[in-house]
Protein backbone atom coordinates (compact mmCIF):
# COMPACT_ATOMS: atom_id res chain seq x y z
CA UNK A 1 0.00 0.00 0.00
CA UNK A 2 1.38 3.39 -0.99
CA UNK A 3 1.44 6.18 1.54
CA UNK A 4 2.41 9.81 1.06
CA UNK A 5 4.21 12.13 3.41
CA UNK A 6 6.09 15.39 3.25
CA UNK A 7 9.85 15.58 3.28
CA UNK A 8 9.97 17.10 6.76
CA UNK A 9 7.87 14.29 8.20
CA UNK A 10 9.95 11.70 6.30
CA UNK A 11 13.13 13.16 7.78
CA UNK A 12 11.67 13.10 11.29
CA UNK A 13 10.41 9.52 10.94
CA UNK A 14 13.11 8.02 8.70
CA UNK A 15 13.88 5.11 11.00
CA UNK A 16 10.19 4.18 11.32
CA UNK A 17 9.68 4.62 7.58
CA UNK A 18 12.56 2.27 6.71
CA UNK A 19 11.34 -0.30 9.22
CA UNK A 20 7.83 -0.15 7.76
CA UNK A 21 9.18 -0.59 4.24
CA UNK A 22 11.61 -3.37 5.17
CA UNK A 23 9.37 -5.47 7.40
CA UNK A 24 5.82 -4.66 6.29
CA UNK A 25 6.37 -4.05 2.58
CA UNK A 26 4.95 -0.54 2.71
CA UNK A 27 5.73 1.97 -0.03
CA UNK A 28 6.00 5.70 0.48
CA UNK A 29 5.96 8.68 -1.84
CA UNK A 30 7.79 11.64 -0.35
CA UNK A 31 6.48 15.01 -1.41
CA UNK A 32 8.45 18.23 -1.61
CA UNK A 33 6.44 21.42 -1.89
CA UNK A 34 3.32 19.29 -2.38
CA UNK A 35 4.69 17.39 -5.38
CA UNK A 36 6.07 13.83 -5.52
CA UNK A 37 9.87 13.94 -5.24
CA UNK A 38 10.97 10.42 -4.29
CA UNK A 39 9.70 6.96 -3.47
CA UNK A 40 10.80 4.54 -0.78
CA UNK A 41 9.99 0.93 -1.63
CA UNK A 42 11.16 -2.49 -0.44
CA UNK A 43 14.55 -3.40 -1.88
CA UNK A 44 13.00 -6.41 -3.65
CA UNK A 45 10.74 -4.06 -5.61
CA UNK A 46 13.67 -1.84 -6.50
CA UNK A 47 15.78 -4.81 -7.65
CA UNK A 48 12.90 -6.10 -9.77
CA UNK A 49 12.56 -2.68 -11.41
CA UNK A 50 16.29 -2.66 -12.16
CA UNK A 51 16.12 -6.12 -13.77
CA UNK A 52 13.07 -5.17 -15.82
CA UNK A 53 14.72 -1.94 -16.94
CA UNK A 54 17.86 -3.77 -18.02
CA UNK A 55 15.81 -6.36 -19.93
CA UNK A 56 13.87 -3.58 -21.62
CA UNK A 57 17.03 -1.80 -22.77
CA UNK A 58 18.61 -5.10 -23.85
CA UNK A 59 15.54 -5.73 -26.01
CA UNK A 60 15.76 -2.24 -27.49
CA UNK A 61 19.44 -2.75 -28.33
CA UNK A 62 18.71 -6.15 -29.92
CA UNK A 63 15.89 -4.67 -32.01
CA UNK A 64 18.06 -1.78 -33.11
CA UNK A 65 20.88 -4.13 -34.11
CA UNK A 66 18.62 -6.54 -35.98
CA UNK A 67 16.92 -3.68 -37.83
CA UNK A 68 19.83 -1.38 -38.55
CA UNK A 69 19.33 -1.76 -42.32
CA UNK A 70 15.57 -1.14 -42.26
CA UNK A 71 14.21 2.15 -43.56
CA UNK A 72 12.93 4.21 -40.58
CA UNK A 73 10.00 5.46 -42.66
CA UNK A 74 8.93 1.86 -43.29
CA UNK A 75 9.11 1.08 -39.57
CA UNK A 76 7.07 4.19 -38.74
CA UNK A 77 4.39 3.24 -41.28
CA UNK A 78 4.17 -0.26 -39.80
CA UNK A 79 3.83 1.18 -36.30
CA UNK A 80 0.99 3.44 -37.47
CA UNK A 81 -0.75 0.53 -39.20
CA UNK A 82 -0.53 -1.58 -36.06
CA UNK A 83 -1.85 1.31 -33.98
CA UNK A 84 -4.82 1.78 -36.33
CA UNK A 85 -5.55 -1.97 -36.26
CA UNK A 86 -5.57 -2.03 -32.46
CA UNK A 87 -7.78 1.05 -32.23
CA UNK A 88 -10.26 -0.30 -34.77
CA UNK A 89 -10.51 -3.60 -32.86
CA UNK A 90 -11.69 -1.73 -29.76
CA UNK A 91 -8.75 -2.70 -27.50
Amino acid sequence: MKKELGITEAREKLSELVESVQYQGEAYVINRHGKPAAAVVPVEVYETWLRQRELFFDTIRELQESNKDVDPEQVWEEVLQAQRAIRSSGQ
